[in-house]
């Protein structure tokens, strides 16, 4: 979780503030579109990393199976 908030507040905001500011004034350059690519590799991994902590909360409280299922002896 500390990597996902650090990703969002030193990356993907500074990035959106910038992005926003150059299409505003119309310059799709090289850079623009460089930075562009790295805000959307940084929103996607902060989408798996937020994605892997819902499976492990939902692992953690007992709500998904972590494996096969397990034969039922009664018989």
């Amino acid at each position: 979780m500390p990597f996902i908030a650090a990703n969002g507040l030193l990356v993907l905001v500074p990035c959106a503030i910038v992005l926003n500011r150059w299409a505003a004034s119309g310059s799709f350059d090289t850079a623009f579109h460089a930075l562009q690519a790295i805000e959307l590799i940084a929103g996607a991994i902060n989408l798996t990393l937020m994605g892997l902590n819902a499976r492990d909360g939902l692992r953690m409280t007992r709500r998904l199976r972590v494996g096969p299922p397990r034969p039922s002896t009664a018989g």
